[in-house]
Order: structure tokens, then C-alpha cells, then sequence
């Protein structure tokens, strides 16, 4: 049986029976390695209809992220189980961005977006990813609860301490390497509900000392592009009730100035990362 991406005549043809097979002395473990040398080829089954009747089964590999290099039009369909699927080109139209075509691209097909992937990463077609980066974002996908890994529509992962993402309201939030990830979902979820529709930029790369930027208007959505004010969390001034209801420790109100990667600094000349 075929599947979207492996037709009945490619799974005939990769099966590579020999000839004078039979259902008693058919080899099922060269059978499926043959097939897998298309990476869309998950699980396969055999259902044997004795006298010699036999359908193979298989089973597709779905498309779990779309991972999109640092440099280049090239992106990589990556499988829930971390094999490399297939390339896929970006194509951007004039007025487009890349990172807004592969977003689309990705939600097309049902998987997550990385982006800003480090040219060190080098897929090949039905290997496994091992890349320390890629196994960062798969903990943080795996380990975040699901009011959280629920809104993520993209991962940003040009290095371990690099790793972001971004919700679907437009909120950013700088990860940080894979450790602490309860404390940072616990802490996240503080502030966002704290200011709800006011937050444009969380970050708990040190979870006992995150800051994060919000607008000072009831009437700017988040993604709107206003960079708002910097504020460590528990910081009074950002909210009367900030520090007593948040049981945070907290710095003192930031500079606003940011530092070349777009994170905040804090009052104390520490950068909260």
C-alpha cells in the first residue's frame, strides 16, 4: 500500500523481492531495510494471505519540524523520531522574508520551524540528527507543558545558549540551554499572565533572575513592533503588584538598552542571561 509520499509502485519497487519468493521463506528484515532507503518510509507491516498472497504495509514518517539553516534557501524536513527526511527549497516573492515563507511552509505541513540552525549542522537523508542544538530544542518541546509548547509556532537555534522561541501571539522568549526548563515554563507563565497582552519579550536563560519587556499601552498588541520598556521581573515598577505577588526575586528596573542580541540589561549592568 502507498502513502502520500511512497506510492504503491515505489513500495513494489524498493521492496526488492527476489524472484521465487514465498510467504514461508520471504527475508521481512531485508525487505524493510530495502525501503527505508526512503527516509518517508517509517513502520512497515506484512500481511500474508496464505497461499501467496502478500501486502506490505507501510507506514509514513511524519514531518515533525522544519529545520532552516543560518545561511541559504534550503530547508530540511525533520521526523518525529530525528530523521532526516528530505530538502525542500524556500522560495521567497518579492515582499516576503525567508523565515515568513518557512513559517508557512511548516505549518502547511503540521511541524514546528527552526530556524538560524549553525552551518555545523549537516542532514543527510535518512540518517539521525544528533546535533546538540536540535536535541536542545526537541527537551524543551518535550519537557514544556502543553499550555506553553502549545503556542510555540518557531524555534530560533544558533547555539545552545542562543535557543528562543516565539508564540503565536508574537511573544519572544530567549530559552537558554536545555536546564531548569520547569522553573523557566513556571516563571513564564508568571509574567505572561501577570501582563497579559502587554509582553513582547520574556527572558529566562537564568530563571532566578529573568527579565522581560512590555508595552506601556493598552492599545498595542504584541508583534506590533513597539519595542516597550525593560523591566526585570519582581521589579515594583513594573507593576504595583509585581513583587508581592510574583514571589521572585527581582533586580532593580532596567536601563533599556539592549545589548547586541536583542536581550535586555538590567540597572546593575548585568544582562539577566
Amino acid at each position: 500500500q502507498g502513502t502520500e509520499h511512497v506510492s504503491a509502485e515505489n513500495v513494489e519497487k524498493l521492496a526488492g523481492l527476489p524472484e521465487g519468493s514465498t510467504l514461508l521463506n520471504l527475508d521481512e528484515d531485508a525487505v524493510v531495510k530495502n525501503l527505508r532507503k526512503n527516509p518517508w518510509v517509517g513502520n512497515v507491516t506484512f500481511e500474508k494471505q496464505f497461499p501467496d498472497s502478500l501486502n506490505i504495509v507501510v507506514e509514513e514518517r511524519r514531518a515533525d519540524a522544519l529545520v532552516v539553516m543560518s545561511t541559504g534557501d534550503v530547508a530540511w524536513y525533520l521526523s518525529s523520531d530525528n530523521t532526516w527526511i528530505e530538502p525542500v527549497t524556500i522560495q521567497v516573492a518579492e515582499g516576503q522574508s525567508r523565515d515568513s515563507v518557512a513559517l508557512a511552509m511548516a505549518q502547511q505541513a503540521g511541524a514546528v520551524l527552526v530556524t538560524d540552525v549553525p552551518s555545523t549542522v549537516s542532514p543527510v537523508a535518512g540518517s539521525t540528527a544528533t546535533d546538540d542544538v536540535l536535541k536542545a530544542v526537541e527537551s524543551y518541546r518535550n519537557e514544556l507543558g502543553q499550555d506553553i509548547s502549545s503556542q510555540i509556532v518557531s524555534f530560533s537555534a544558533s547555539s545552545l545558549e542562543g535557543i528562543r522561541c516565539t508564540l503565536s501571539s508574537g511573544v519572544e522568549i530567549a530559552l537558554g540551554s536545555p536546564s531548569n526548563i520547569s522553573s523557566k515554563e513556571s516563571v513564564i507563565k508568571e509574567i505572561l499572565d501577570q501582563y497579559a497582552g502587554k509582553i513582547t519579550y520574556i527572558n529566562v536563560r537564568v530563571p532566578s533572575k529573568p527579565s522581560f519587556r512590555k508595552v506601556d499601552s493598552d492599545y498595542v498588541g504584541q508583534g506590533s513592533g513597539t519595542s516597550g520598556t525593560d523591566y526585570a521581573y519582581g521589579d515594583p515598577s513594573a507593576s504595583s503588584s509585581a513583587a508581592a505577588s510574583s514571589g521572585i526575586a527581582g533586580e532593580s528596573r532596567g536601563s533599556g538598552q539592549t545589548s547586541a542580541d536583542g536581550d535586555s540589561t538590567s540597572g546593575d549592568g548585568t544582562d539577566g542571561t
